[in-house]
Parts: structure tokens; C-alpha cells; sequence
């Protein structure tokens, strides 16, 4: 069954001196309930270095700073799986920030902006999605496309919200609460508003 995921991008920075452990650079991250204390990790390395700020700051400045931002910016979004080891990534100069807008997209039917070079979009035919790796209009027919119902495509997208509220209260929260909790408290919240719009 094909399924989707909201993913964290070429996670490729120095981590903050605040993280102790080493951390395992990987393509892409998922974002989980599930999700492993390394994966929050990486998705705070992330989130830092893409934000540009100081790696050398301490745990307190380092999120003061990122507070004071009215948004954030992830390079990553919604990542569309026929299984394991087959699945469409969001492409360079795609967001995870812009995740409201990807569903807003797919409720009307429309092929949401998922990054260039490739170009991944959708094709709607009837009750039909179909999510290609690269232009829907100039794919050849050896790009193999990953394929849902238009209602599965819809539930897979609720699971997938429901599992970025679940990394969000769940690992991401417990990680920093076991260095700050009133810190733990305001990012779970402002992580809500950055990518949920709650």
C-alpha cells in the first residue's frame, strides 16, 4: 500500500555544541511519533544550520534566537512511498514549512510545488493520483509513477498531519524537556503554528 511521510532533506550541517552525540547524516529524515532521540537529533542539527544560526551558541540562545523568527524554513516536505525502497522525495528549494499548502493543493486538485531539479508533481484522472518524479508534463513513459486513490491519497495526508503533531509532542518534545522543559513547552507550540497552522 502506498503511503506518505513529511521528511527533513539533505540534513548536511554542523550540529549545534548543545547536541553531545555524534549524529548520522542520512538523505532524509521522516518525521514520526516513532521517531528515534539520533532522528531528533538530525532534525534539530537541521533546523539550525538552515536557519543559520550560530552552532556555537548555547542550548538558551540558540532557541531565543530561533523564537524570535515569525517562520522557519526545513528543506524537505511531503515524501510519497510505494514501499521501503521506492518513493518520491520533495525536490531542491522545497519546504517543509510550506506542508499546508502541499494539502491545500491536493484537496483541490492541483499538482502542489514539491522543489526542481527534478520536478516531482501530481496528475489527477477521475479517482486517480498519480505522483511522478519529475514534470508530468514531459515524463517519458519509463518514469514509473506512484499511485493512489484520490480518498487514500486524502486519509494517508490526515495520518501524515497526525504524525508531524506526534513529533512534534512526542520525541521532539521529551528531547529538549530533558534540557529545558519551558523551552520544550514554547517550541512544541511554536512548531505547531510554523508547520500546522495550529
Amino acid at each position: 500500500m502506498p503511503y506518505t511521510m513529511a521528511v527533513i532533506t539533505d540534513p548536511y550541517y554542523d550540529k549545534p555544541k548543545w547536541i553531545s552525540n555524534d549524529v548520522t547524516r542520512k538523505e532524509y529524515m521522516c518525521l514520526s511519533s516513532e521517531s528515534s532521540s539520533h532522528d531528533v537529533e538530525l532534525f534539530l542539527t537541521h533546523l539550525f544550520g538552515y536557519m543559520n544560526i550560530n552552532v556555537e551558541h548555547t542550548l538558551l540562545i540558540s532557541f531565543n534566537e530561533l523564537f524570535e523568527q515569525d517562520y522557519i524554513a526545513l528543506s524537505g516536505g511531503v515524501a510519497f512511498f510505494a514501499d521501503e525502497h521506492n518513493y518520491i522525495l520533495p525536490s531542491c528549494c522545497c519546504g517543509l514549512e510550506d506542508y499546508s499548502n502541499v494539502i491545500d493543493s491536493i484537496i483541490n486538485k492541483q499538482s502542489p510545488w514539491m522543489g526542481h531539479d527534478p520536478s516531482p508533481g501530481l496528475t489527477y484522472n477521475n479517482n486517480q493520483v498519480y505522483v511522478w518524479p519529475d514534470d508530468p508534463e514531459s515524463s517519458n513513459s519509463s518514469e514509473k509513477s506512484i499511485d493512489f486513490s484520490y480518498e487514500e491519497l486524502k486519509v494517508n495526508l490526515d495520518k501524515t498531519s497526525k504524525e508531524i503533531k506526534g513529533f512534534i509532542e512526542g520525541p521532539l518534545y521529551y528531547w529538549i524537556a530533558k534540557e529545558n522543559s519551558e523551552i520544550a513547552v514554547a517550541m512544541k507550540e511554536k512548531m505547531k503554528k510554523w508547520l500546522l497552522n495550529e
